[in-house]
Parts: C-alpha cells; sequence; structure tokens
C-alpha cells in the first residue's frame, strides 16, 4: 500500500470514529431555535426569508440561519434527517480540512494525532445533536477553508469564504489573523505578513461594519452579551477545562468520572497505528513556503495563539460559557497537541485520543448541566444532556397536547405554564404549534406573555404541564384561576387583562374585587376605584372597628364568625392594610389559600413598605410552590424589617430550603437527571 492510500485509509478510519459517536444524533428531532428558522423560512423565496426579521434578534448569521434553513427546508420537506445528516457532513468536512492544514507542517501520525483528539471530542455533541449546531460547524467549516485558500496563495477566494464562515457565526472572528500568521513564510517579517495578509484584515473590517450597522435590528443582544471582568479570565480557564474535556458537575469531581474509554477509540487507535512506521521526518512540508520548513516551536505557538484567539469571543458570553462555543479553539489545540507529538516517541501518538477522548465520553455522560448563570460554572450550560432531556420532554409534551386536542380551529392561541426547565418547548409566538399542526394562523405563549388583544383573533386553549403531564384548563372559573396563578407569578399586567376578559363574560363581583387590587399595583389608586365601586367596596382608610372584635373572636375560638366579621369591615375600609392584612392571616389560617392570597396581595398593594406584608406574601408562594418568587419576596421582608435571617429563624429555615430548590441549589440540580423516557 502506497504513503498516500495509507495516509487516506487512515483518515478514514478517523472519520469511521467520529462517526460511531454521533450516528445516534441522526435521528435526534427538531428542538428549539429550529423551529424558529424553520418557521422564517416556510412558505418564503430565499430574497423573502433573507429581508424577513431574525427571528432571534441576536446575531448577524444570515448564512447559517436564512441561506441554510431555507436550502435544507425546501429541498427535504422539513425533514429533521436531512438537516442531522448535513450536520455529519459538516463535521466530518471540518477533521478533512483540519489534517490538511495540520498536514502541512507537521508529519501525518502528528497531524493524525491531533486530528483524532476533535473526532473524538465532546466539544461536538451539541451541533452534532441539535439541528441548529449548523451555525458552529459552518462557521468552523467555513474559516477552515478559507485558511486554506489564503495560506496556499488564493487570497480573493480565501476573503469570501471567511465573510461566509463570520456570516455564519461570530465565534470565528479572529480566524482572518490565523490565517495571516499560518501564511507567514520562513524569515518573513510580521509587517510582510501582514501586508500580504490584507484581504483577510478587510473581511474582519467588512463584518464589524455590518454588525454595528445591524445593531438596531437586532435587539436581543443586549441581552446575551455582557462585557464583565471576569469574562476574559472565566473564558480563558473554560478552554483549558474544555482541551482536557474534564466538565465538574455539581456533585464534585469526583462524580465526572465514570465511564470507560469509548469505543471509537478503536478505529482512531488503528488509524494512528496504520501511520506510526513512517519516516516521521520525510513528510513534513513547509507550513507556507516550499523553500524552507517551519519549526514544531512555531507550530506549538501557532496552534496556542489559534487556540486563545478562538477563546476570546466567549469572553462576552462567559456568563452562558459552554464547550461546544470552543470547537474553533479546539481545531488549533488540535495543531498544538500534533506538534508536541511529532517531538515524542510514534507510540504516544495514541495518548492525546486515549484521554481525551475518555474524559470526553464522560463528560457526554453527565446528567446534568449548569444552571446559574455564572462565568465560574465548571460545567456546560448547554450540553448532551441538556438536549437530550430538552428533546425527551418535548416530544412528551407534544405528545399529551395532540392527544388532548388533535386537531385546533384555525386562528387558534394555546398558552401553557409550568412546562419544565429548559425544555424550550415554547418560544416566541408559536413556531412549534405551527410545525406540529401545519397551521401558519396559529400563535402560542406562555400564561405571562397574555394580552387582552389576542383573546380577539379566535379560540384560545390554556394547558399546564404538572407532574409529568399536560392538563388543560377549562371551565367557566378557568380564567379567574389562571389569573390567580399569575399573581403568585408576579404577573399582574397579564392576570388584568385575563380577570378583564373575565369580567367582559361573567360579570363577577369576585372578578371586580381581584381586578381593583390588580389595577392598584399597576396604575394607582385612580385606576382601581371604578373596580372597588364596581365590587362593592367602599374606599374608606380605617382604622377599621371591626378589628378588635374579629381579635376577641378569634381569641374564643370562633373564627368563623370573625371571617364574616372581617369581611364586612374590608368592604367598609377597602383601603386600610390591616383590615386585609388580618382577613389574609384568617383565611389561610384556616387554609383558604386563594381568597386569603389575594387579601394577602391588596396588603402588598395598599403597604409597600410595610416589612410583615412581604413576610406573609412569601409564606404565600411557599405554599403555591413558587420558590423563585418566594425567596424574593422574603428577601424583601429582610431588607425592609432591616435584620439578618437568622433573626427570623422561620424564615432562614424556609429561605434555606428554598435556595436548594432554586437553580443553582442541589435539589434543583439532582433535578435534571430524573427524565422518564
Amino acid at each position: 500500500m502506497t504513503r498516500g492510500a495509507r495516509e487516506a485509509l487512515a483518515l478514514a478510519l478517523v472519520l469511521a470514529a467520529a462517526a460511531v459517536i454521533h450516528v445516534g444524533s441522526l435521528s435526534a428531532p427538531f428542538f428549539a431555535d429550529d423551529y424558529l428558522f424553520l418557521d422564517q423560512v416556510r412558505d418564503r423565496s430565499l430574497p423573502q426569508a433573507l429581508a424577513s426579521p431574525d427571528p432571534l434578534g441576536n446575531y448577524l448569521r444570515p448564512i447559517s440561519r436564512q441561506v441554510w434553513f431555507w436550502t435544507l427546508a425546501t429541498t427535504s420537506g422539513e425533514s429533521s434527517r436531512v438537516f442531522h445528516v448535513a450536520n455529519l457532513l459538516l463535521f466530518l468536512a471540518i477533521l478533512v480540512m483540519l489534517y490538511r492544514l495540520a498536514r502541512r507542517a507537521l508529519p501525518a501520525l502528528a497531524a493524525l494525532a491531533g486530528v483524532s483528539v476533535v473526532a473524538l471530542h465532546q466539544a461536538a455533541d451539541v451541533p452534532l445533536l441539535w439541528v441548529s449546531g449548523s451555525q458552529d460547524l459552518l462557521a468552523v467549516l467555513g474559516s477552515l477553508i478559507a485558511i486554506e485558500l489564503h495560506v496556499s496563495g488564493r487570497r480573493a477566494a480565501a476573503a469570501v469564504v471567511m465573510m461566509a464562515a463570520l456570516l455564519s457565526k461570530e465565534t470565528v472572528i479572529f480566524a482572518p489573523l490565523v490565517a495571516v500568521l499560518l501564511a507567514k513564510r520562513p524569515g518573513e517579517g510580521w509587517k510582510r505578513a501582514v501586508a500580504r495578509g490584507w484581504t483577510q484584515l478587510a473581511v474582519m473590517a467588512a463584518w464589524g461594519i455590518a454588525w454595528l450597522a445591524t445593531t438596531a435590528h437586532r435587539p436581543a443582544i443586549a441581552g446575551e452579551v455582557h462585557v464583565q471582568p471576569a469574562g476574559f479570565p472565566a473564558a480563558l480557564l473554560h478552554l483549558l477545562q474544555m482541551t482536557l474535556a474534564i466538565e465538574i458537575p455539581f456533585r464534585g469531581l469526583g462524580a465526572a468520572f465514570h465511564a470507560p474509554p469509548p469505543l471509537a477509540l478503536i478505529p482512531a487507535a488503528l488509524a494512528i497505528a496504520l501511520v506510526a512506521s513512517m519516516d516521521r521526518g520525510s513528510a513534513r512540508p513547509p507550513l507556507a513556503s516550499a523553500a524552507a520548513p517551519r519549526g514544531l516551536g512555531f507550530v506549538l505557538g501557532a496552534g496556542a495563539v489559534w487556540a486563545v484567539l478562538g477563546a476570546i469571543p466567549v469572553a462576552v458570553v462567559a456568563h452562558l460559557w459552554s464547550a461546544y462555543y470552543y470547537l474553533f479553539s479546539l481545531c488549533g489545540v488540535a495543531l498544538a497537541i500534533g506538534a508536541l507529538v511529532a517531538r515524542m516517541p510514534p507510540w504516544t501518538a495514541l495518548l492525546p485520543a486515549l484521554l481525551i477522548g475518555t474524559a470526553s465520553e464522560n463528560a457526554r455522560r453527565l446528567s446534568e448541566f449548569a444552571l446559574e448563570n455564572s462565568p465560574w460554572a465548571l460545567e456546560s450550560h448547554l450540553n448532551r444532556h441538556y438536549f437530550v432531556r430538552g428533546m425527551t420532554l418535548a416530544d412528551r409534551v407534544m405528545a399529551q397536547l395532540k392527544h388532548l386536542r388533535p386537531t385546533v380551529p384555525p386562528r387558534s392561541t394555546l398558552y401553557f405554564s409550568g412546562l419544565p426547565h429548559s425544555i424550550a418547548f415554547q418560544s416566541g409566538d408559536g413556531p412549534l404549534v405551527r410545525w406540529a399542526y401545519r397551521d401558519s394562523s396559529l400563535h402560542s405563549y406562555y400564561f405571562t406573555r397574555f394580552r387582552l388583544e389576542h383573546a380577539r383573533r379566535g379560540p384560545l386553549y390554556f394547558f399546564n404541564f404538572r407532574r409529568d403531564s399536560l392538563v388543560e384548563i377549562s371551565g367557566s372559573d378557568s380564567l379567574s384561576r389562571i389569573a390567580l396563578s399569575l399573581m403568585y407569578s408576579d404577573a399582574p399586567e397579564p392576570a388584568r387583562d385575563l380577570l378583564l376578559l373575565d369580567w367582559e363574560r361573567s360579570r363577577s363581583l369576585e372578578t371586580a374585587y381581584r381586578l381593583a387590587f390588580l389595577q392598584m399595583s399597576l396604575g394607582g389608586l385612580d385606576a382601581a376605584r371604578p373596580w372597588l365601586e364596581r365590587a362593592g367596596v367602599a374606599p374608606g382608610t380605617g382604622p377599621t372597628p371591626q378589628i378588635q372584635t374579629v381579635l376577641a373572636a378569634v381569641a374564643r375560638g370562633d373564627t368563623t364568625s370573625a371571617i364574616v366579621t372581617m369581611w364586612r369591615g374590608v368592604l367598609e375600609h377597602g383601603l386600610d392594610p390591616g383590615a386585609h392584612a388580618l382577613m389574609a392571616d384568617l383565611l389561610l389560617s384556616t387554609r383558604q389559600i386563594d381568597p386569603g392570597a389575594v387579601e394577602a396581595f391588596a396588603v402588598r398593594t395598599l403597604a409597600p413598605e410595610d416589612p410583615g406584608a412581604w413576610r406573609r406574601w412569601g409564606t404565600v408562594e411557599v405554599a403555591m410552590d413558587r420558590h423563585l418568587e418566594a425567596v424574593r419576596a422574603l428577601e424583601r421582608y429582610l431588607q425592609l424589617a432591616g435584620i439578618r435571617e437568622d433573626e427570623d429563624p422561620q424564615i432562614a429555615g424556609l429561605l434555606a430550603d428554598l435556595r436548594r430548590r432554586i437553580p443553582g441549589g442541589d435539589i434543583a440540580q439532582a433535578e435534571l437527571g430524573r427524565v422518564k423516557k
């Protein structure tokens, strides 16, 4: 077998190793952003898709979003399998192009050792499991092709391809600098090297101008990109962490290692063994010139610089970092690993793939992901488990939705609440629902996005996901019940709109009473007066004379008469927070949670600076399993009261338990691994 044939076979084995790891991803469904991009291109020509606003409104990525999704969606009939096959082919092409670049500077064995690390690395998991991962794959592949073209002297073509890469994902923004670096000739000064690379620098400048010019059309970018002091050092820390493929779970480092080496190591090992006997020095062509080869020190340094340049963009999103953000950096790591291997005995060529491949296998088997938005989180926020969990739960919710409502009328609006964390079932105005029912007139939102104008366009349906089941909320009191749940969720605007709709339909005094305090919380007393009048509540400010009578009845144990008497006092002195406070305590003590909560909300609205009002509201939130809202309310109580947690042992105990149940707590983290198939 000729040398060229052995190299080709060895590379094919490495590609096979990558395919073995990711073949299961071919059957994964669409998920999250995928539906937004499909929705954008459906029933549009390519120019129309390009002219339409980006559905996420964050980044400038027309190549990997509009162009890519339009092309594959229109040719495949929106087949998720076709998209996944395309992603796998993109990744295999990345490995081929990386090998071509590495072979310009390294022997076959060293180049293969570096490429094998990328083939086995968990940084590729998300782009291959998630259809929208094509953004990363297109950007990295385009940048590698552009670097290869630039190094080989085809600079005009390189500039065009590099621009396409930057318009796929901005994580490769410094790829033009890598191209200039790798094209530097032996003995050439940096001034001359930079001058020859002007086309690549012009691409960076042109992209930057386009980015700035379109910022106004991408308002969501402000919510995702954060320049903070910790960003850059955290990005470098995670670069090292990503290189070693070590994800440290919430349970500690000991829980990070539990899996054996992956089976995909076998073809990778065979590939390395196949070329291990080759002469290491006879097949090391120069990096950019046939005149003189570059030293391994230069190659090692170039790989390290490449990796760091690829990590810099992660600094502005370090609070959300994930290993797959570093896919471009990983290509630089592969070059550096190859340079190190080239200095060592041939048998060491397998070590990087063995060690990093095994670490990657452990990382991809983690049953959790980072919940807190922190640059110092030691595991990815988006990893394989995040997507497997989300896809599994989304499929379950969709199956239950189609069981409850096999069809829905045109122009219907569906509302959801209680969906599991990070499920990404509901986004935007309902692209997933439109895809599932094949009806472009449908909309869907979370309960918290309810607006009165939605009720004017067609039928309304409400669903709550609780205890692994999707339940439709219906009945004559459904709007009132949903509005109350939104009060618990600290969402007064949609709660008000739901009650306004309920008032139109029912003219219920209870609805008018609740509307009075919701309107007061949003627009003050003037907004509340008409509703107080409709509810039969006098705007008296107190003190309420019935309070003493009620306290005496409570002392006798006559709670029933106390509630009746206190209700009369509330109606006569509707603006007295003390009356509502006592009424709330009476109702809550007798487990009448909903009416008690309304009274607690009234106290909160009438006396927003009263510590007791927030203490009471926090305990209501606890009773309704609103953990995050309860923490906020109880922390506000402590702040207004000017006391430490330990000065109120009951609240301290509640807060300690609640913090375990919100993102960052051990109970919340443990829940991530509990996914029923």
